[in-house]
């Protein structure tokens, strides 16, 4: 296959593990404003913030990827790039298998009792690994399926192809993000928020909406302004939306992690301090390590 299409096909398995990560996110923020999540014990809660942590992990690790393409690779198809989201994905799916079992433990603990949630949780987390990982134990690459390397320049339409579907990867979280932020308005936990915390949340919701909309955007420029046609601008142009549209998301999360932890555990200066940590990484993940990346090769 040629590096242009692995590297086609190498976005679109980071889509699809996005796609499975959203649903996550979601639940692990709208967790906390759920009418039964009261009567939770403590530690349940101590292992709900860990999940969110976990989840957090993963949805950076998927989004790093686009944004070192983007930055450190200029778009485009090399055997550096497979290799490196190769790598990025190999350190993701172990974090994303842990966090499916700590939440299957907490829905088997409600549903059954506690052995019924550590059985959940143990084996919640062991099968995805199988699954992913277990097939490596029985394969071994043979000499066709090295990979292949080219000086060529990767074709216009391929870079375009590259950075909608790139948008499509980081798209899933701003949406799990902004369905959250919208939905929980209207539940009752909301309303006992103290009138800060609310300021607070709508901030976040004004940043994930403006992260929405940037992504939206390549589509939007691509069929209203250039009717479609790949042109070199549109393609630096999507890249900068792409881009920005990472830093209103990671500001946003972190602005909303600040939300759902002090609704956890009601302490300002622990939802703070995981807040400043989550734009932090983030913000390093998706640029400036890229940045420190591409200095490096130059």
């Amino acid at each position: 296959m040629a590096l242009a299409d692995r590297t086609k096909t190498a976005l679109d398995e980071s889509r699809m593990m996005m796609l499975g990560a959203q649903i996550l996110l979601g639940f692990q923020l709208q967790a906390p404003f759920q009418d039964g999540f009261s009567k939770v014990s403590s530690n349940e809660k101590a292992v709900e913030l860990v999940v969110l942590g976990l989840i957090i992990v993963v949805v950076g690790l998927l989004i790093t990827p686009s944004a070192h393409h983007r930055i450190a690779e200029d778009g485009e198809a090399g055997s550096r790039f497979i290799e490196f989201l190769t790598r990025v994905s190999v350190a993701t799916l172990p974090a994303f298998a842990i966090a499916i079992g700590l939440d299957l433990g907490l829905a088997g603990t409600r549903i059954a009792g506690l052995s019924a949630g550590i059985v959940g949780a143990v084996l919640g987390a062991a099968l995805p690994l199988a699954i992913w990982f277990g097939p490596l134990l029985f394969h071994h690459p043979s000499e066709e399926e090295t990979m292949p390397t080219s000086d060529k320049k990767t074709p216009l339409d391929a870079k375009i192809d590259y950075v909608l579907t790139e948008a499509r990867v980081v798209l899933p979280g701003a949406q799990a993000l902004l369905g959250f932020q919208l939905a929980i308005v209207l539940t009752n936990s909301f309303e006992q928020l103290s009138p800060s915390l609310k300021e607070i949340h709508g901030l976040a919701l004004g940043l994930i909406a403006l992260a929405t909309a940037l992504l939206i955007a390549p589509a939007a420029y691509h069929r209203l302004v250039y009717a479609g046609r790949n042109e070199p601008e549109f393609h630096r142009l999507a890249s900068r939306f792409l881009l920005l549209a990472t830093v209103f998301l990671a500001l946003g999360l972190a602005t909303d992690t600040y939300v759902v932890v002090s609704k956890i555990i009601h302490h300002a200066w622990m939802a703070a301090s995981s807040a400043i940590t989550v734009a932090v990484l983030l913000l390093g993940l998706w640029h400036i390590w890229p940045w420190w990346r591409r200095s490096a090769v130059e």
